[in-house]
Parts: structure tokens; C-alpha cells; sequence
């Protein structure tokens, strides 16, 4: 596994919390060279991996997507009858599931761009996240 030097010197991985760090190399020790697009890790296993909790890891892949590291391309789901893990692309590479070019999209990635709200707010049904 090589990490580009210009993409580990980016804003983008600089402010990048411990846990996503680790998330994201997690993801990268997945990357075979030919299954880009069909990454597939859950939050449950990468929180094992990682040691956190599975909110923690969960918090970990939004924030590599807000920042561009990877994009998700197909949400996964959890039932009695079937169980399937998200599949992620990462951003360095071309997608293999796609056919696209890199986009490296972190590195266009800004401080001031965005801030990251989680918790509870009123007059909502709950937990809500995003972006202000």
C-alpha cells in the first residue's frame, strides 16, 4: 500500500480525525488494484478493526466522504434476510466499478469550505448530521 506524499501533506488529511485516518488505510488494505468501486467495509467491521464504537466508525466514513477521500457507491443495509456492507470507492484511484478517472477530489478540499454538524437540534426526529 503507497500513500501519496502530496495527498498525505493535504488540508484535507491534516484535519482529518485519528479515526478516519485509520478507517481510510483499513479501506486501502481492501484495495486489490481491481475492485475499486466494490470496497466493501461496514462500519460494525471497520469499528472492530479500528477499535471504536460503530458510531465513531460510522462518523469516520462521512467524514472521508465529505473530504473527498472516498464517495460511497452503494449504500448497504442490514435486515434478517439479507445483510450487505457499503461499497466505497476510494478517490485516489480509478473506479473499476465505473470506469472513471481519479478524481482525487481531497485535494481540492478546503478548511473553510465546510463545517461538520452532529448531534441533536431542535425540532428535528432525532440525531441529524450534515453541513452548515
Amino acid at each position: 500500500m503507497y500513500l501519496p506524499h502530496y495527498m498525505l501533506r493535504s488540508p484535507a488529511w491534516r484535519t482529518l480525525s485519528t479515526t478516519a485516518r485509520s478507517v481510510y488505510l483499513e479501506l486501502s488494505l481492501l484495495y486489490n488494484g481491481s475492485n475499486n468501486g466494490r470496497i466493501a467495509l461496514s462500519a460494525r467491521d471497520a469499528a472492530e478493526r479500528v477499535r471504536c464504537s460503530k458510531n465513531t466508525a460510522a462518523r469516520a466514513f462521512l467524514e472521508l466522504e465529505q473530504k473527498g477521500f472516498i464517495r460511497c457507491l452503494q449504500r448497504g443495509h442490514f435486515d434478517r434476510k439479507s445483510r450487505h456492507a457499503a461499497e466505497y470507492c476510494l478517490t485516489l484511484h480509478a473506479c473499476n466499478r465505473t470506469g472513471e478517472r481519479a478524481s482525487k477530489r481531497f485535494m481540492s478540499w478546503r478548511p473553510d469550505q465546510e463545517k461538520f454538524v452532529a448531534g441533536v437540534t431542535r425540532d428535528t426526529d432525532g440525531v441529524t448530521t450534515g453541513t452548515v
